[in-house]
């Protein structure tokens, strides 16, 4: 039994490969819209057959999502239960170990801990006026409608579940992939700092809509950042689940005006999102330079492997190039639409 587990455990490889982050963007893109049709269809079946009568003027997926709670809250995960399970069958057939998304509890540093928490709320508070703001005055102008929250979030109980489920879930599901094994495959083939910038691309792309790209571009970046630095997925986690339940906050504080942001944007406005979007930049930059550089990451290699040698951009897997190729497609045709 012990030589078998042994055999085993030798069988499977502790890194993931620019292969790897490839064919984990391209099911990680493809299998939520797949899963996402088929139930949209199984969603219209049940509607029928229960009498729901739908409207010409709106499709039967639009009535579905803004009426039906009992199609929209599955709805909602099945991108974030995809990426679940993609983590686990992936490296389960792929016979690669766990650990190598690097992620760790037992290795858990209290302060670095609690800084992330602090700064994944302070990039929102810095951000929020610039991206929302701004930036959202700008689609506005160009014609694309800003996405909304699909359930209610006007109460303390719709709020914990909004939190549950636009916080706390993605926050593991989405680190596992773009900053476990993504980033970790990238790194190892073209280098941590093209890895960063590249998976945060991979990471904005996968939300499929223009609205919504600078936004987890930019703390794409800062998660990948903390991630390298830290060599553990624990603390990207905690920054992305501060950083999730912070925006939600503002939200249910707008939405029970408790909290409003100025009607018009003037030159003031912009100029404090400016100022404090500067300010939260220049503190993580003082929190990496004086603390996450200084964190001492063990870095773990097979026997024979060689990265000495980064791989080219234009060498990338070709698959990664489909994968970009068809989210800038559907981020198009999506923009289109609406």
């Amino acid at each position: 039994m012990e030589e078998k587990e042994l055999v085993k455990k030798f069988s499977r490889r502790n890194f993931y490969t620019t292969a790897d982050s490839a064919k984990v963007f391209l099911f990680a893109f493809l299998l939520p819209i797949l899963f996402a049709f088929i139930f949209a269809y199984l969603g219209y079946g049940i509607a029928s057959a229960v009498g729901v009568e739908f409207s010409e003027e709106v499709s039967f997926l639009t009535y579905l999502y803004e009426n039906c709670l009992w199609f929209t809250i599955p709805y909602c995960l099945i991108s974030q239960i995809t990426f679940v399970c993609l983590f686990f069958i992936y490296n389960k057939v792929n016979k690669v170990s766990f650990s190598a998304c690097r992620l760790s509890v037992k290795k858990i540093n209290i302060s670095t801990t609690l800084l992330c928490a602090l700064f994944g709320i302070l990039f929102v508070i810095g951000l929020y006026g610039l991206i929302e703001g701004c930036f959202g005055a700008l689609f506005d102008l160009m014609g694309f409608e800003s996405s909304t929250l699909p359930i209610p979030l006007d109460n303390f109980w719709w709020y914990l579940l909004n939190i549950l489920l636009f916080a706390i879930i993605p926050a593991f599901s989405e680190e596992l992939i773009f900053r476990g094994m993504i980033l970790n495959g990238l790194a190892r083939g073209i280098g941590k700092i093209g890895a960063i910038f590249l998976s945060s691309l991979l990471f904005a792309l996968i939300h499929q809509s223009i609205t919504q790209f600078i936004y987890p571009f930019i703390m794409g970046i800062v998660f990948s950042v903390v991630t390298i630095k830290t060599g553990n997925l624990f603390y990207s986690m905690i920054m992305h689940l501060f950083n999730n339940i912070t925006t939600l906050t503002i939200q249910f504080l707008m939405n029970i005006h408790a909290l409003s942001l100025p009607g018009e944007i003037g030159a003031v406005y912009i100029i404090v999102s400016i100022l404090l979007a500067v300010a939260v930049c220049s503190l993580f930059f003082l929190f990496y330079y004086f603390y996450l550089k200084k964190q001492k990451v063990e870095e773990v290699k097979e026997v024979g492997e060689d990265f000495s040698n980064p791989t080219k951009l234009g060498k990338l897997p070709l698959l990664l190039y489909v994968g970009i190729f068809l989210s800038v497609v559907v981020i198009v045709i999506n923009a289109v639409l609406v």
